[in-house]
């Protein structure tokens, strides 16, 4: 039963052994900007849990990002966290369940969470949204208890327009960071071009304003995306898969289409990308998709109505979809050629031992994410940088129990490295400052 959620899939070079992963989330316990016991622990329990394959959160590739909002990870040259990476790496090699992962890197913030005279396509602000419109009712309560309202925070952002010169030495940092990520055993680079983030207001003309050849058309547009998976693909060639994350659409009039969306992977397949890893809105100015919803087998469709097999037609290489929560919607997607893959985010919060519990028979026993919000209010909008669970008390302090630590571990190269050689792009520039 569910057999096609557990056949094993190739992206690149790379083969997973199941059709589920983990969505990467932030506040897993990198809450000073490197993963910490805790992030470690945390993703060992999804590792024995099943889970074929997991995307580390957004990882910021530069000290410029990282000085907008030093709370999420980073990794770039010349910074301290390398070894913090070896070692999250090492432990989830040490669980011994062939769990591939993947790293999403991050070229910036942008609106969210970025403090004023953050980098952005224009320094024209977005007309704020409000926020609590969009929230549901228990979201809302808890904003007079918050040390901050977020609300106000992104409606009175000012941001700062990223010149043409910033522009091409992030490029060039992405992909140096890209190479570090591989170099401390990272089986793979996923893009970070969703919710709002740097990369997706470059990408939608509800935010990108600029008239030279970043702005405009849709093409211009996704200039950014394409010379980062360029970048890549020349560092990399055929050793390391590249994929990207990307909004299956905007909720936003004047935003990214759905259509807009599938034509920028098809230039990502083009321009030799190897996987679409689909998410949904603009970002924490619009909560829709995460409010909660009783009928949540049909909360799970949004994003196949919006692309599935219509994008599936459009292109070869594999598609991930995130909110597929239950094992019924879940390989039927796959099945009818929808998705090739899912990715489970609060779902792999709630229960890290969904992917073993589907495989064995025991789907009465998954803890299900009610959608209550919880998660993102204690994580994101408390200040608390730690995402906490009511489905799953046991959520956030998983450092404390034995199994979930750490094994001892052989050492040897791990399979991305015997594939590549590193330096070979950028051998002569690492003492760029």
């Amino acid at each position: 039963m569910y057999d096609e959620l557990f056949e094993p899939i190739k992206i690149g070079p790379v083969e997973i052994k199941n059709r589920v992963a983990e969505a990467p989330m932030n506040q897993q316990g990198d809450r000073f900007g490197y993963p910490t016991r805790q992030y470690i622990c945390s993703h060992n329990s999804r590792a024995l849990g099943g889970f074929g394959l997991i995307v580390a959160g957004a990882i910021l590739t530069d000290k410029y990002a990282h000085n907008e909002y030093p709370f999420i990870p980073y990794l770039y040259p010349g910074c301290n966290t390398v070894g913090f990476w070896c070692d999250f790496i090492e432990s989830i090699r040490s669980q011994g369940t062939d769990t591939k992962v993947f790293a999403q890197m991050c070229i910036g913030i942008g609106r969210q969470g970025a403090r004023p005279g953050a980098r952005s396509p224009s320094n024209s602000p977005v007309d704020p949204v409000e926020l609590m419109k969009n929230m549901p009712d228990t979201a809302r309560a808890w904003f007079p208890y918050f040390p901050s309202n977020f609300a106000k925070h992104l409606g009175k952002l000012q941001m700062s327009e990223f010149t043409l010169d910033q522009i091409k030495e992030a490029e060039h940092r992405f992909v140096r960071s890209s190479e570090l990520a591989i170099l401390t055993g990272f089986d793979g680079i996923e893009i970070h071009a969703c919710h709002g983030y740097l990369m997706h207001t470059f990408l939608s003309p509800r935010s990108n304003k600029r008239t030279d050849e970043y702005g405009g058309s849709l093409e211009n547009r996704a200039r950014l995306l394409m010379n980062l998976i360029k970048g890549c693909k020349t560092s990399f060639g055929d050793a390391v898969p590249i994929t990207f994350r990307i909004s299956a659409r905007e909720f936003q009039d004047g935003g990214l289409s759905a259509e807009d969306v599938r034509q920028i992977c098809i230039w990502a397949e083009e321009n030799g990308a190897d996987g679409v890893h689909l998410s949904e809105s603009s970002g924490y100015d619009d909560q829709k998709n995460w409010q909660t919803n009783k009928k949540s087998d049909q909360d799970c469709l949004s994003i196949l109505e919006a692309q599935g097999k219509k994008l599936k037609q459009a292109i070869k290489m594999p598609v991930m979809t995130p909110g597929l929560h239950t094992p019924e919607v879940a390989a039927k997607a796959i099945a009818d050629g929808a998705t090739d893959m899912i990715s489970l985010g609060r779902a792999s919060i709630a229960d890290p031992e969904w992917p073993n519990k589907v495989k064995e028979g025991r789907v009465d026993e998954i803890n299900k994410c009610t959608k209550c919000m919880y998660c993102m209010l204690m994580g994101i909008y408390s200040g608390r940088q730690q995402l906490r669970c009511t489905a799953n008390p046991s959520y956030g302090v998983e450092e404390y129990d034995p199994k979930m630590w750490p094994k001892p571990v052989k050492a040897k190269v791990p399979p991305t490295l015997r594939r590549w050689k590193p330096g070979m792009r950028w051998k002569d520039e690492w003492d760029i400052k």
